[in-house]
C-alpha cells in the first residue's frame, strides 16, 4: 500500500484457550497524502470465496468474521469457543493535515460457480466490523460461543484537516449462488457487529452471545473534514439465489447490530445480541462536508434474494435486531435483542453539509425478503422490526429491548442533509419488503413486523420500545431535503411497509403488517414509550 510508512501500528494478537483475544491500543497517523488502501479480489471461472479488507486512518478494526461455505463449520459438543475484540484509542492530532483516496474492497466474481465473500472497506477512526460469520453452520451440544466486540475513543484532533475519497465496498458477481456481505464505513467510530448472513445455528443445552459495546469521548477542535460518502455496492447473481448484507455507515457512532439471515434453533438454550452504544463526543468550530452513505443491492436475474440494505449518517443512528428472513424454532429456549443507546455529545459552532442517506433494493426473479434502511441526523431508531421470517417457539420465549436516550447538543450549527432515501426493489414472484427512511431528531421505527409468522405454545413473544429526547437546539440551523420511503412491485403476493420519518422524536412502533399468531397459553405484547422534553431556541428548520 502506498504511503505504508506513514502509518505506526502497535497491535496485539494473543491465542488463549478456546478463543482469540484482538486488542489494539492505537494508530497514530501522520500528517501528508496516501493514495488510499485497496483490497482486490481475483477471479474465478468456479466457486470464489474470499475476504478483502481495506483500512485507512486510525484504529479500524475487522474482528471475527468468518466467511466460507462448510469449510468455517463449527461443531462442539460441551466446549466453548469466545472471540473478544477489544480497541481503545486515545491517540492525538494536532495541525496535521491528512490527505488519502479512501479505502477500497473490491470483490472479484466467480463466472459459472458461487461466490462466498466479505468485502470491507474502513477509513476514519475507530470504526468496528465484527463476529460477522458469513455462510458458516454452527452446531452446540451443551457448549457455548460468544463474540464480544469493545470499542472505546478518546481520541483528539485539533487544528486538522482530512480530505478523503470515502470508503467503497463492491461485491463480485457470481455465475450461480452469490453469499455476500459489503461493509463500507468512514467517520468516527461507525460499528458493524454480530450480524450473521446465511449462518445456520442449531443449539441443544446450549449458549450463543453476541455482545457490542462502544463509547465515543472523542473531541475535535478547529477541525475540517470532507469526504465523498461512505458506499456498499452488492454484486448480483445470474442464475442461483442472492443472499446479500450492504452497509454503508459515516459520521458519528452509527450502529448496523444484530440482524441476521439465518436459521436458529434453540433447544433449552439461549440465543441473544446486545448491542449497547454511548456518544459523549465533542465537535468545537468544525465543518464536515460528506457526500452521502449509500448501500445498493444487487439483483438476482433468476430466482430468490434475500437482502438487507443499511445506509447511516450522522449521529449515533441505531439499526439493532431486525432479522431478514429468518427462522427461530424453540423448545426451552430463549431469544433476545437488546438495543441501548444514549447520546450525550456536543456541536458547537459547527457546519455539516451531507448528501443524504441511501438505500436501494435490487430485484429479485422469485421470491424477495428484503429490508431497506436509511437513516441520517441524530439518534434514529430502527429496531426489531422482522421480515419474512418464522417464529416457532415451544415453552420458550423471544424478546426485543429497544432504549434509546438523546440529550445532545447543538449550540450555534448549520446542518444540511440532501434527505434520507430508502428504495425497495421489484420481485418477478412474492415480495416481503420493508423501506425505512428516518432523518431528524430520534425518530422511532420499532417492533413492526412484516409477513412473519409467530406459533406459541406456552410461550411468551414481548416487544419493549422507550424513547426519550432531551436534547437542545441552540441558535441552530437545520436545513433537510426530506425522508423518502418507495416500494418496489411484485408480480405475486406484495407484502410491504414503507415508512418515512423525519423531525423530532416520530414514533412507527408496534404496526404489524401481514403477521399470522397461533397461540396457545401463550402472551404476544408489545410496548411503545416516547417521552419528548426537547428543546428548541432561536432555531431554523426548513
Amino acid at each position: 500500500m502506498r504511503g505504508e510508512r506513514k502509518v505506526r501500528v502497535a497491535t496485539l494478537v494473543a491465542l488463549t484457550a478456546g478463543g482469540m483475544v484482538c486488542v489494539g491500543p492505537g494508530v497514530a497517523f501522520a500528517g501528508g497524502q496516501d493514495g488510499g488502501a485497496s483490497a482486490n479480489g481475483g477471479t474465478a471461472l468456479a466457486e470464489a470465496v474470499q475476504q478483502n479488507t481495506a483500512q485507512a486512518h486510525r484504529q479500524n478494526n475487522s474482528c471475527a468474521d468468518g466467511n466460507g461455505l462448510l469449510r468455517g463449520a463449527t461443531t462442539l459438543m460441551g466446549g466453548r469457543a469466545q472471540t473478544r475484540c477489544v480497541t481503545g484509542d486515545a491517540s492525538l492530532n494536532k495541525r496535521t493535515l491528512t490527505e488519502g483516496g479512501g479505502a477500497n474492497a473490491n470483490g472479484g466474481s466467480a463466472t459459472v460457480g458461487t461466490v462466498n465473500q466479505q468485502n470491507t472497506a474502513q477509513k476514519g477512526r475507530q470504526n468496528n466490523s465484527c463476529g460477522n460469520p458469513n455462510d458458516t453452520p454452527i452446531t452446540l451440544m451443551g457448549a457455548n460461543t460468544e463474540n464480544h466486540c469493545v470499542g472505546l475513543d478518546g481520541s483528539t484532533n485539533e487544528d486538522t484537516v482530512t480530505r478523503s475519497g470515502g470508503a467503497n465496498a463492491n461485491g463480485g458477481s457470481g455465475g450461480a449462488f452469490l453469499d455476500q456481505q459489503n461493509t463500507a464505513q468512514d467517520g468516527r467510530q461507525n460499528n458493524n457487529c454480530a450480524d450473521i448472513d446465511t449462518a445456520f445455528l442449531n443449539l441443544t443445552g446450549a449458549e450463543t452471545d453476541g455482545r457490542c459495546v462502544d463509547q465515543d469521548s472523542s473531541v475535535n477542535r478547529h477541525v475540517v473534514t470532507t469526504g465523498k460518502g461512505a458506499t456498499a455496492n452488492g454484486g448480483s447473481g445470474s442464475a442461483a439465489g442472492l443472499v446479500q448484507q450492504n452497509t454503508a455507515q459515516e459520521g458519528r457512532q452509527n450502529n448496523n447490530c444484530a440482524d441476521p439471515i439465518a436459521g436458529v434453533v434453540l433447544t433449552g438454550s439461549q440465543a441473544e445480541g446486545r448491542c449497547v452504544n454511548r456518544d459523549g463526543s465533542v465537535n468545537e468550530n468544525g465543518v464536515v462536508k460528506g457526500g452521502g452513505a449509500t448501500a445498493d443491492g444487487g439483483s438476482s436475474l433468476d430466482d430468490d434474494l434475500l437482502q438487507q440494505n443499511t445506509a447511516q449518517e450522522g449521529r449515533q443512528n441505531n439499526n439493532c435486531a431486525n432479522p431478514n428472513n429468518s427462522g427461530i424454532n424453540g423448545s426451552g429456549g430463549s431469544a433476545r435483542g437488546h438495543c441501548a443507546n444514549h447520546d450525550g455529545s456536543l456541536n458547537r459552532d459547527t457546519v455539516v453539509k451531507g448528501g443524504g442517506a441511501e438505500a436501494n433494493g435490487g430485484s429479485g426473479g422469485g421470491f424477495t425478503p428484503q429490508q431497506n434502511t436509511a437513516q441520517e441526523g441524530r439518534q434514529n431508531n430502527n429496531c426489531a422490526n422482522l421480515n419474512g421470517s418464522e417464529l416457532d417457539l415451544i415453552g420458550a420465549s423471544a424478546q426485543a429491548d429497544c432504549t434509546n436516550h438523546d440529550g445532545s447538543l447543538n449550540q450555534g450549527t448549520l446542518v444540511k442533509g440532501g434527505g434520507a432515501e430508502a428504495n425497495g426493489g421489484s420481485a418477478g414472484g412474492s415480495l416481503s419488503q420493508q423501506n425505512t427512511a428516518q432523518e431528524g431528531r430520534q425518530n422511532n421505527n420499532c417492533a413492526n413486523p412484516n409477513n412473519t409468522t409467530l406459533a406459541l405454545t406456552g410461550a411468551s413473544s414481548k416487544n419493549r420500545c422507550a424513547t426519550d429526547d432531551r436534547s437542545a437546539n441552540v441558535d441552530s440551523a437545520d436545513i433537510g431535503g426530506g425522508a423518502e420511503a418507495n416500494g418496489g412491485s411484485g408480480l405475486l403476493d406484495l407484502t410491504q411497509q414503507n415508512t418515512a420519518q423525519e423531525g423530532r422524536q416520530n414514533n412507527s412502533c408496534g404496526n404489524p403488517n401481514g403477521l399470522s399468531i397461533t397461540a396457545s397459553g401463550s402472551r404476544n405484547s408489545s410496548q411503545c414509550e416516547a417521552v419528548d422534553e426537547s428543546t428548541n431556541v432561536g432555531t431554523l428548520t426548513r
